[in-house]
């Protein structure tokens, strides 16, 4: 009947209404948030606030989770600890994308879409004014994740190493912005991860080590001065979102990476197997957190849809050259999603999905649960942690595995999707999301 058909085409209508101007956008769990469409992004000057002048930066923020790779701050020497809301020095306008911040000296650096193009950018450490981009060719965009850069570039020697979405590695001079060397790490064929190149470059004794995946050779190993080809590893499958990490187990540095379904560790020397795990993760079969070592023979491994956490311990075979893992305890306490726990005293600090959990390493006994902080990043600093949630909110909770205490927790961002990691070095903790980026002191 005619009514029948009015009623389709209002609520034709209606849908069409809805999807040109809401946004669904996933944040990490299974029901997505729903928000309205932002405007096409304006690049903004920065707009400063009343700053005191800048104290003298001793420190680099020079790759993914900080300096060593695990979240831990490095203390200066006047530390004392946060006791509210950091101020504002200074916001402006950035573009889209989950790469997180890096810093050198006054500059700071991170990955970030304009238009049909991926920028690194450096801004100024005091204002955030722009000092130069590097600008390639290709826009990431999928449905769950959304679109721009998922690396995060490293800083070793003086030089910025960065790997775009289109499998481009680059070695860029943090002067002035200039392509030292670059070279492609992945051919025609290649199967990309579901939520694209997401792994951010690791730097060992003159070596940027990445872990693309791939049918024959899944991680490479390139001169850092030159570009060119060191090592491939025989290691074959389909990429994840894991960076390739060093961890010390038995004395000795191990290259750990994984591929679809398993856990690797090679000799970084020359990308030989060591050994391998068989790790299954339901629905996406693919890491995502980092691994962490727990002692000189055991280590961490965890992952959300279910799976939760698991400690191994590593030995060599007698007489023989080969390893033997063996498992020590598992947990479903902490099922870490992509956010990565880190370590503070013998005790992890990690969420569960997103609630945040305190266990201790050792034996995964669960010591408490606090709040939940959505899909967030987090930082230890001193007796600390800092957490970064998913919606731009910065929270401050003591690591103090007796008792679960907030000390305080106030917005930084807007309330666009936050997956990007920050940056803290002199007081000064340096944010961003899809839409803006910030720096904040949290001294004065």
């Amino acid at each position: 009947s005619m009514k029948v058909i009015l009623t389709l085409i209002s609520i034709i209508c209606i849908c069409l209404f809805l999807s040109s101007c809401v946004q669904m956008e996933w944040r990490g769990g299974m029901i997505p948030h729903l928000g309205l469409h932002s405007s096409p992004e304006k690049r903004s000057s920065p707009s400063p606030t009343e700053a005191n002048p800048l104290r003298e930066i001793t420190q680099n923020w020079s790759q993914f989770r900080g300096p060593q790779r695990d979240g831990n701050v490095p203390l200066p020497s006047a530390h004392k600890p946060f006791s509210g809301p950091p101020n504002l020095r200074w916001k402006t306008s950035c573009g889209a994308g989950h790469s997180s911040i890096i810093t050198i000296g006054n500059l700071i650096i991170t990955l970030e879409q304009r238009g049909d193009s991926e920028c690194l950018t450096a801004r100024h450490l005091s204002d955030g004014s722009e000092i130069w981009e590097v600008s390639e060719p290709t826009r990431w965009n999928d449905m769950m994740s959304g679109e721009g850069p998922r690396s995060t570039p490293t800083l070793a020697n003086g030089k910025i190493y960065t790997l775009f979405s289109n499998g481009m590695l680059a070695c860029i001079d943090p002067i002035n912005g200039t392509r030292i060397w670059q070279t492609k790490i992945i051919d025609k064929h290649y199967d990309f991860p579901e939520w694209g190149i997401s792994s951010s470059p690791l730097i060992w004794k003159n070596m940027v080590i990445v872990n693309p995946g791939g049918e024959q050779h899944a991680v490479k190993s390139y001169s850092a001065q030159s570009g060119k080809l060191i090592w491939e590893s025989s290691l074959s499958g389909r990429g994840v979102y894991l960076s390739p990490t060093i961890i010390k187990l038995l004395g000795e540095d191990q290259l750990i990476t994984a591929v679809t379904g398993k856990i690797v560790s090679l000799n970084p020397r020359t990308g030989n197997t060591r050994w391998e795990k068989a790790w299954k993760i339901f629905l996406n079969n693919v890491q995502i957190v980092q691994p962490i070592a727990i002692s000189d023979n055991n280590f961490l491994l965890a992952a959300g849809y279910g799976k939760g956490a698991e400690c191994f311990s590593i030995s060599r075979r007698r007489g023989k050259s080969s390893y033997l893992l063996d498992s020590l305890w598992k947990s479903k306490d902490l099922k870490a999603k992509f956010s990565n726990p880190v370590l503070k005293n013998g005790y992890l600090y990690g969420f569960s999905e997103n609630l945040l959990v305190c266990m201790e390493a050792s034996t995964g006994k669960l010591h408490w649960r606090g709040k939940k902080y959505g899909y967030g990043r987090i930082l230890v600093c001193g007796e600390q942690l800092l957490i970064l949630g998913n919606t731009g909110v910065l929270t401050v909770v003591d690591a103090n595995p007796e008792n679960f205490n907030e000390v305080f927790s106030a917005p930084l961002l807007s309330n666009a999707r936050c997956w990007n990691g920050p940056a803290l070095v002199n007081g000064y903790l340096f944010a961003r999301n899809g839409e803006e980026i910030a720096c904040f002191d949290l001294v004065e």
